[in-house]
């Protein structure tokens, strides 16, 4: 006979339902969405870089830079050169070409007579007992005037005489024979000679055989064109 204090046994105990384990890492259908999209990216970039290859010109489609032809470079003008440029002078004015002033070769103060000066000596020579006839030479016009004889030409411009302008006037204008007054300048040449101009400072119709002409003469390191 049992035990009625005897408790009865208990039941055995009910093991718990398997857990599955949590998965240690992405689940597999992830890591396919993941490279998927990796690899659509790709294609992506590679698509770009292919579109911009075709439409970019090839080096040999861009056309060469186009050549640029400078002016060749003027010469400096030089100042107040332009005004007179190209102009012929008129006679007994300026310096003609416009080159460089002749040098003065002698000046001084001389007494012009019959005998004349030689113009081409340095200082002139005045002609005397065994030299005569040089030219120029001082002779008697009419009742009272003077002239010098030998190729001369009267300076009239405002301006003072010039080495160049003289030259050009004795090629133009010159005269066997020029009418001369007290403060007239006359341009004068024999020959070969250098280019001369005379002050005439006074004349004097009575004295000498013919004549005297006083006056400051230049001569210039210039000769004429004969």
């Amino acid at each position: 006979m049992s035990d009625p204090l005897q408790q009865p046994a208990s039941p055995p105990p009910v093991p718990p339902a398997a857990v599955p384990p949590a998965p240690a890492g992405p689940s597999r259908a992830k890591l396919w969405a993941a490279g998927a999209a990796v690899v659509s990216a790709i294609a992506g970039v590679a698509s770009a870089i292919a579109a911009f290859s075709s439409n970019s010109p090839s080096p040999a489609a861009v056309p060469p830079p186009t050549a640029v032809t400078l002016p060749a470079p003027q010469a400096a003008s030089t100042p107040g050169a332009g005004a007179g440029a190209g102009a012929g002078s008129s006679a007994g004015t300026g310096t003609g070409t416009g080159a460089a002033p002749a040098s003065v070769r002698w000046s001084g103060k001389i007494v012009l007579g019959l005998e004349g000066v030689d113009l081409t000596q340095n200082p002139p020579r005045r002609g005397d007992g065994s030299t005569f006839g040089y030219r120029p030479a001082a002779a008697r016009s009419g009742s009272s005037s003077m002239t010098v004889k030998g190729t001369a030409a009267l300076w009239t411009d405002a301006s003072a005489p010039t080495p160049q302008g003289c030259r050009d006037l004795l090629a133009t204008q010159s005269r066997s024979e020029v009418v001369v007054a007290e403060g007239d300048s006359v341009c004068l040449v024999n020959e070969k000679s250098p280019i001369a101009v005379l002050k005439v400072t006074a004349t004097h119709y009575d004295d000498g055989t013919y004549g005297l002409i006083e006056g400051e003469l230049t001569t210039w390191n210039l000769r004429g064109t004969g």
